[in-house]
């Protein structure tokens, strides 16, 4: 399933970032992407079938650095932890990748029954709105910071 939306003004924004410096800007965007997918992921959360609770557990907001010049930050919601927090009894999460891809997929003996795809597809609007509106004020607070410091 492909989701396609239009976002303009992506020059200007690759210029900011690139004024930053390469380490503040990436910095930068991922901070911002991270927040702006934290409506995707309470969706997700709250959709997801729970049957032990270790698949809801396992949800989470991964932000890495891209491979390559097209894409400097690369941001998903999924089963990225392998272990549940304190707070939640700190215990391993056991067999959570296969769950959540019968889940989201199915299987031949399971019907799919997905909640990322619709989490990201009912949210898509505003992860973008957050994430313009994230991005404009950690520009901001960056561009401060490096004028009070004296650096790029």
């Amino acid at each position: 399933m492909e989701i396609t939306t239009d976002v303009q003004g992506l020059a200007e924004l690759e210029k900011a970032l690139l004024d930053l410096g390469a380490q503040t800007g990436f910095k930068t965007l991922r901070s911002a992407a991270r927040k702006a997918m934290k409506p995707v992921l309470s969706d997700a959360q709250a959709n997801v079938n729970v049957d032990s609770g270790d698949t809801k557990e396992s949800l989470a907001i991964s932000a890495k650095k891209g491979k390559g010049h097209a894409s400097a930050v690369v941001v998903s919601v999924g089963n990225t932890r392998k272990k549940a927090r304190k707070s939640e009894g700190g215990h391993k999460l056991a067999g959570v990748n296969q769950k959540v891809i019968a889940q989201e997929y199915g299987t031949k003996n399971q019907a799919a029954d997905p909640f990322l795809t619709p989490a990201l597809i009912k949210n898509k609007d505003q992860v973008l709105n957050l994430f313009k509106a994230e991005l404009v004020t950690a520009i901001d607070r960056a561009v401060k910071k490096a004028a009070k410091t004296g650096k790029k």
